[in-house]
């Protein structure tokens, strides 16, 4: 018998993965961190002197900001490069834990928590889930770009002041509309990482295909784990945006960890509850009939 996702997603059990995941979750923290490290060095290099030279006066609103945009202006490739290769850098390790952590679950969930263990089934699935990821990613911006193409044309074509109110609705639809995308399409990707953990099933678009029809078939309940933890997930992103001061540092820091909590109990959340016995049936079976289980 298969792995098949028959339970509908538990914003519960994936407090209690991340909770059990503590070292995963440390993990997330520190190398989503230094991927960005090179950005932030470029930005403080840049700024650094422009807040050095600010008037000891308050600025009128905005003129702060311009100051640091001429100062970015002469490093804006090297700060292009260095977030461009921190992005790479974070999409191939959100990869590696991601499918670390289903085989984990599907194959010792019930065992001690070792995040080399983790890791090092990560590696081996790497690429299957990198193929899950590309496709999310294709699949999202050709259908924003196709949404997109009809509300573009009827705001360029709306030009009289009268009619100003009319195209920023059309581009509030849009909006609207992208966010359902983005959500739709990741709700299928997070059921799909777990389908493509099943022994047999190499296929990222059929993985896909599924999680898409499970999302749709009961909605609600596959949005709820992503409003309960990818909204605090992005808003602890944000926070440190809106501190300053001595307290900045350490706010960031706090809720880059709690962020990386939410986004370790996010994923978990999509793990069928009975992953485990379903993993370990067919090998016991196997064994106890004298075969060599089939690796996955």
């Amino acid at each position: 018998m298969g792995l098949t996702v028959v339970q509908y997603p538990s914003s519960v059990a994936g407090l209690r993965f991340a909770l059990r995941l503590r070292k995963l979750v440390g993990a997330v923290w520190l190398v989503s961190m230094a991927v960005f490290v090179p950005a932030h060095l470029v930005i403080q290099r840049a700024a650094g002197p422009v807040r050095a030279n600010l008037p000891n006066r308050e600025l009128p609103d905005g003129e702060e900001m311009l100051l640091l945009a001429e100062q970015i202006r002469p490093v804006a490739g090297p700060l292009a490069l260095a977030l461009l290769s921190g992005a790479v850098a974070f999409l191939a390790w959100s990869v590696l834990w991601h499918a670390g952590t289903v085989r984990w679950s599907l194959g010792a969930g019930a065992a001690r928590v070792h995040l080399a263990e983790i890791l090092g089934h990560g590696a081996v699935w790497w690429w299957r889930y990198a193929r899950l990821a590309l496709m999310e990613i294709v699949v999202t911006l050709t259908a924003l770009i196709a949404m997109w193409i009809p509300p573009l044309a009827i705001a360029g074509a709306i030009v009289s002041p009268d009619s100003a109110k009319g195209a920023g609705i059309v581009l509030a639809t849009g909006l609207g509309l992208s966010l359902i995308v983005i959500i739709i399409c990741r709700m299928a990707a997070l059921r799909a990482a777990w389908l493509l953990g099943e022994p047999g099933r190499h296929s990222a678009i059929v993985a896909w295909l599924h999680g898409l029809g499970d999302s749709l078939r009961s909605p609600l309940r596959s949005v709820g784990p992503l409003v309960v933890w990818a909204v605090p997930g992005i808003g602890l992103l944000v926070l440190p945006l809106v501190v300053d001061g001595p307290l900045a540092t350490t706010v960031m820091l706090l809720g880059w960890l709690g962020s990386a909590f939410c986004w370790v109990a996010l994923y978990l959340s999509y793990a069928p509850p009975e992953a485990v016995t379903d993993w370990r049936r067919p090998m016991e079976n196997r064994a106890a009939a004298g075969r060599s289980p089939v690796q996955p």
